[in-house]
């Protein structure tokens, strides 16, 4: 009795048939697909473009960083701020900008001109990169002690510790908090303020002095 091998129609080759309905749908809708796969291809180009027009801008301004500190170095402040301003207006928005004018503030700042500085350190306090957006917060609330701003300096320091619960500065903001609040003659707000920081700070920098700032106020 003869057998016959022939494979049950469930068994047929999928992988075929799928691609000779796919050929077929191609054939039939042909312009949709080929507009279709175009847009494809523009999108994948578009972001190919993208990504490496943003690497040639942050390499650019890196540079142009570099080049500002050099100006600053062997031309001087005016032609060093000069390209850290062209700096900061022709990459706008790049890292290398925000560092740029952190730069000019805290050189501003080490001349005593904490006026103009407290009001470049502001601009940043808000930056999207929080290590920029840290140093100003900090620096500004620094920056108006100094220029005996103290009301501004307790409002910008409040801020920041409002504003960032888990941040590793925040004993800083607490100490520039309770300098200018005793600056400005609050006696019992800076005594809170150091005691905060020695309750929670105790074994640090921010303790000890607190603990010997707590002492002097209660003489």
């Amino acid at each position: 009795m003869n057998t016959q091998n022939t494979a049950p129609a469930e068994n047929k080759d999928f992988l075929a048939d799928g691609l000779t309905k796919a050929v077929r749908f191609c054939k039939q809708n042909r312009k949709p697909v080929i507009t279709a796969l175009a847009l494809v291809v523009l999108i994948i180009v578009g972001v190919s473009l993208y990504v490496n027009h943003t690497r040639q801008v942050t390499e650019d301004s890196w540079a142009a960083y570099y080049n500002a500190q050099l100006a600053l170095v062997s031309q001087g402040e005016e032609a060093g701020f000069a390209q850290l301003d062209q700096l900061s207006a022709d990459f706008k928005g790049t890292p290398a900008a925000a560092y740029a004018q952190l730069l000019k503030a805290n050189l501003l700042y080490a001349q005593e001109n904490f006026a103009q500085a407290a009001t470049i350190y502001k601009e940043l306090a808000n930056h999207k990169n929080e290590t920029v957006r840290t140093e100003a917060a900090l620096s500004h609330a620094a920056a108006l002690q100094a220029a005996k701003d103290y009301n501004g300096s307790i409002q910008a320091a409040k801020s920041f510790i409002e504003k960032n619960s888990k941040s590793f500065a925040r004993p800083q903001a607490y100490l520039t908090l309770a300098m200018s609040q005793e600056l400005a003659g609050d006696k019992s707000a800076a005594l809170e303020s150091y005691k905060y920081l020695l309750e929670n700070y105790t074994k640090t920098y921010f303790g000890t002095l607190a603990k010997d700032k707590i002492s002097q106020l209660q003489k």
